[in-house]
């Protein structure tokens, strides 16, 4: 009777599970697939070895928050290990001394007995230290960053408490089995062997006195318990943000192996062009698995520079009304008729509003904090893609940006005839005069037409005469890689500037360039290469740094200053380029480089990027205001960029903070120009 009634509940649970992933894995099915990726198998060393350091070894979760992480780790690994102790407690429904086979000898059966048990109680206590967690000390990242998240998250309390309590009693559960089943077999070698390895549940065994009825209660009880509440736990998963201890892993695997700041190209020219993604049929397969794959944790809501500075923004929020209207939305999905009609996702009253989707600068910071490689950046340049080029609907003021590149081929929209002011009196060779040059170095609009940037481009031009570097510039013949146009959605422009940018650069036979400007770096080295620019491309640091250890430089002069170092996104979190300029300006004597505490991969955005540079901010909303109070809190002489718009948004910090007579703000270019004999 008893084989047949787990039998009945254990067909039930399974089918159930099957049922609703089923339901879960054709919404993938049915997604689109125009992400421009590859997922061939010559990716899947790196993919495999993503899947072992982010999913199996949880790497972020030993950043940041130590205590949460640590506990999640403990859970993980924990389950990793009692998956052998289901197993066993699900086949002893039908054979009552089922075992897993490597189990049943001594060499494995004891080391694990131990390691299942010391799991056991470390699970225990992260559960209650979890618990804790969510009905005392109530840290702000669980519960919502913003306002508008507070009624979001109220499921989530109870949710998590149930999903906790559930842990927990599989863990007591699972020592109490342990505990019967020493009393009844402690005559059996093996089992006799095994409990020595087991000393808690072999001092629960001894609890019940000898008495074997209680002994049998307690160890039935314990089973149905232990498996019931399993089967009920998985059918949960799939309909809870418990969903992530199935997609998690296989989102790390198919996640982004190509560089990260790489956006997919979009083709105009099919039957059918796609000009942004605004409904839920429209989402690729990997950004709907991104959205099945969300812990709820919150890291990339507290990592968020447009949620820190009160905006309406936060990742987290913005990533699961996308997923509750996909599945809202499934049973439509997953019929595909051709001719359905669905709502768009963003706007006033949709899931997602035109201020949240324009409040992103792009920063990557949540990515970065996301243990399970979620990707936002891509999700809300698509939806920007459909309500610039589709919808017709964007901030006042990118009009004017917009216009100035597909004009002058800048966002300031000044003459392109200033393009080449800069050089002005420094010999700076052309390329239409110079035909044996080795480098082209690409100015970029910062470096171009913003006063302060240009003293850094003259310095950096400074120190490639100094190092003897065969180079040359357009001049008024550069146009711009119309970076600020994709990112803002601009696509369609972007594409026409970047096929002109190419064109121009074959002419001259650019083989090699350099630049001084991470958005440059990145558009140049990352997203050309789908436009046929196929060049090697070099930061400035990367250069200089080079030509100072080859001794082509030499650094003189003490500069006992206190500098810090702004990490811009697009060379740090896009890039993984963070040495480089910090060793540059440690080889200038005297210099003292301290560090924010907010810095390298946890570093904030200045407020530029994604295109923000020329969008309005509200004055209490600024994000340039708050970075700037960052780094005035380790009271520098000095604040150094890399970065023509980081440097434009640092020093308007420093202005507003009446400080400007006290700090500078200048390129890592100047400062190493300034001490270069």
């Amino acid at each position: 009777m008893m084989i047949l009634l787990w039998t009945l509940f254990f067909c039930a649970g399974v089918g159930f599970l099957l049922w609703q992933l089923w339901g879960r894995f054709r919404l993938l099915l049915v997604a689109r697939r125009d992400d421009g990726r590859s997922y061939a198998s010559g990716t899947w060393g790196d993919r495999i070895k993503n899947s072992i350091v982010y999913g199996f070894l949880q790497k972020k979760f030993f950043l940041g928050e130590q205590p949460a992480g640590w506990m999640h780790i403990a859970v993980f690994w924990g389950f990793c290990v009692l998956l052998f102790q289901v197993i066993t407690m699900f086949g002893r429904g039908w054979v009552a001394e089922f075992k897993v086979p490597f189990l049943t000898n001594e060499l494995l059966g004891g080391p694990y007995a131990a390691s299942k048990e010391v799991f056991e109680i470390v699970v225990t206590l992260a559960v209650v230290g979890a618990l804790i967690r969510w009905t005392i000390t109530k840290p702000r990242r669980l519960f919502g960053i913003l306002p508008a998240e507070e009624k979001l998250y109220s499921h989530s309390h109870a949710e998590a408490i149930i999903i906790l309590s559930f842990i927990f009693t599989i863990m007591l559960s699972g020592i109490l089995y342990d505990a019967a089943h020493i009393f009844f077999l402690a005559n059996d070698p093996l089992v006799a062997w095994e409990a020595t390895w087991q000393p808690v549940s072999r001092w629960v065994s001894t609890l019940f006195g000898g008495d074997q009825g209680l002994a049998t209660t307690v160890g039935r009880t314990a089973w149905w318990v232990h498996n019931l509440v399993i089967l009920t736990f998985v059918n949960l998963l799939p309909r809870s943000k418990h969903f992530h201890i199935i997609t998690a892993i296989p989102n790390v695997f198919f996640g982004r192996v190509t560089p990260k700041g790489r956006l997919a190209k979009r083709d105009f020219t099919s039957e059918t062009p796609l000009f942004g993604r605004s409904q839920a049929n429209q989402f690729t397969w990997k950004q709907v698995l991104d959205m099945f794959s969300c812990t709820e944790c919150g890291r990339c809501s507290s990592f968020c520079p447009a949620a820190a500075t009160g905006k309406p923004l936060a990742p987290r929020q913005f990533l699961l009304n996308l997923r509750d209207h996909v599945y809202q939305l499934q049973p439509t999905l997953l019929e595909a008729k051709a001719d359905t009609q669905y709502d768009v996702v963003v706007g006033e009253g949709k899931a997602v509003s035109d201020d949240v989707v324009w409040s992103c600068v792009e920063c990557r910071a949540c990515e970065e904090a996301c243990p399970v490689n979620i990707e936002y950046v891509d999700k809300i340049v698509d939806i920007r893609q459909h309500l610039v080029q589709e919808a017709s609907r964007f901030p006042e003021e990118l009009g004017r940006a917009f216009k100035g590149m597909e004009t002058n081929s800048n966002p300031w929209g000044i003459s392109s005839s200033e393009r080449g002011a800069w050089a002005e009196g420094l010999g700076v060779p052309l390329v239409s005069e110079k035909k044996d040059f080795e480098y082209l170095y690409y100015v970029g609009c910062g470096g171009s037409f913003d006063s302060n940037n240009r003293k850094a481009t003259q310095a950096f031009v400074r120190l490639l005469k100094k190092g003897g570097v065969n180079f040359a510039v357009l001049g008024n013949d550069e146009l711009c890689n119309g970076d600020s146009a994709r990112r803002l959605g601009n696509e369609y422009l972007f594409q026409s500037m970047a096929g002109a940018l190419v064109n121009r650069l074959k002419e001259h036979n650019v083989q090699k360039i350099l630049v001084n400007c991470p958005h440059c770096f990145n558009t140049l080295k990352n997203e050309y290469p789908d436009f046929g620019g196929e060049w090697q491309v070099e930061h400035a640091a990367a250069v200089v740094g080079k030509l100072v250890s080859d001794g082509k430089i030499k650094l003189d002069g003490e500069f006992k200053k206190d500098v810090v170092y702004h990490d811009s996104c697009f060379y740090g979190r896009y890039n993984d380029i963070y040495d480089e300029p910090r060793n540059l300006l440690e080889n200038i004597e005297g210099l003292n480089l301290k560090e924010m505490y907010f810095c390298k991969r946890e570093g904030t955005c200045c407020g530029a990027g994604g295109g923000r540079m020329w969008m309005e901010e509200r004055k209490d909303q600024r994000v340039n205001v708050m970075r700037t109070e960052q780094a005035l809190e380790k009271k520098p002489d000095v604040v150094a960029t890399s970065c023509p718009y980081c440097r434009i948004m640092i020093g308007s910090g420093i202005n507003e903070k009446g400080l400007a007579d006290q700090v500078r703000v200048a390129d890592v270019m100047e400062l190493v120009a300034e001490h270069c004999n």
